[in-house]
């Protein structure tokens, strides 16, 4: 028996107090379970779930606030991948066999079901299942084929926690080894490297990013606290070992993969640039030299580009 076994403990944030505390059921806390993270969908407040992730035991126990019940749920893709294990944090190298942990969900789809995007810390690949087949136990089970693999994140780039900006559609992840936090447009159907842009990065101030969260004032919010070299060294009380950073979600994506400004304008903005650049190069270029042509070349260039870009 757990002395303090994991519990759900529900408040009212206008009043302060405690609407409810659900303690998980002995047979869905395992010897090794750890709950790291939480995912809760909650656009129709009696039809309340939340979602929570197992990194000890691989499973997401789900928990229904209309029932007042939880169910717990298993599936290969919330297994460790055993050449993911291996991770380097600041001159310390680990070994973490940490299971389900990032968990993100999107904004209602047309059947009023959210998209849950999920990944084992110690993995590559980026997983998701509608939460139509999470709210019954035995629809998850009979539905096996409903977890989809999303794809790679590339080599190296094991995420711990996650979270989904419903009004952009953009997943937040962090990455552990490269001390990072990035993102994907959920709308893009490709989950590739190319189209996962990295919003920041920084080998002293991001290490270890721990939490991240998107307000309901559009603003991303992000903490890292360095724990594995608290883990396995020392924290240095000289230095700054915890942040927390906080961006417009919309600043954040700029010029990244995950930018959702509109494509024309975009293109406009590249129009423009190459005009200003055609006639700064036309000026400089004298009449009757051998580079006469030069104007021509680049106009033809960047007709290329503009039509590229159109298309």
């Amino acid at each position: 028996t757990t002395k303090y076994p994991p519990s759900l403990i529900i408040y009212d944030l206008k009043t302060d107090n405690l609407l409810r505390k659900y303690v998980f059921p002995e047979d869905q806390v395992k010897q090794d379970s750890g709950f790291a993270n939480i995912a809760v969908e909650d656009t129709d407040c009696d039809k309340t779930y939340a979602y929570a992730g197992d990194l000890g035991k691989p499973a997401i126990v789900v928990y229904s606030w209309e029932k007042n019940d939880s169910w717990r749920i298993t599936h290969h893709y919330f297994n460790p991948d055993p050449l993911a294990c291996d991770f380097s944090v600041k001159g310390h190298n680990f070994s973490w066999t940490d299971a389900t942990f990032g968990l993100g969900l999107s904004a209602p789809n047309a059947d009023n079901f959210s998209t849950l995007y999920f990944h084992p810390m110690a993995s590559y690949n980026g997983f998701s299942v509608s939460t139509e087949y999470l709210r019954n136990r035995t629809v998850a089970d009979d539905n096996f084929d409903a977890f989809k693999l999303l794809g790679s994140r590339g080599p190296n780039a094991q995420s711990s926690v996650s979270f989904v900006d419903r009004k952009t559609g953009v997943l937040f992840y962090s990455l552990v080894n490269l001390n990072a936090v990035a993102c994907w447009r959920t709308s893009n159907n490709k989950y590739l490297m190319k189209n996962q842009g990295r919003i920041y990065m920084n080998e002293e101030t991001m290490v270890y990013p721990t939490d991240i969260k998107v307000d309901y004032e559009d603003n991303l919010w992000i903490l890292s606290n360095r724990l594995p070299i608290w883990m396995y060294g020392k924290l240095d009380l000289n230095e700054v070992n915890f942040r927390v950073f906080s961006a417009p979600v919309v600043h954040a994506i700029s010029h990244t993969a995950c930018d959702i400004t509109p494509r024309s304008d975009i293109l406009e903005k590249f129009v423009n640039k190459a005009k200003n650049i055609t006639k700064d190069i036309v000026a400089k270029v004298k009449p009757n030299s051998s580079t006469t042509t030069k104007p021509i070349t680049v106009l033809l260039t960047l007709s290329c580009l503009v039509r590229f870009l159109a298309t």
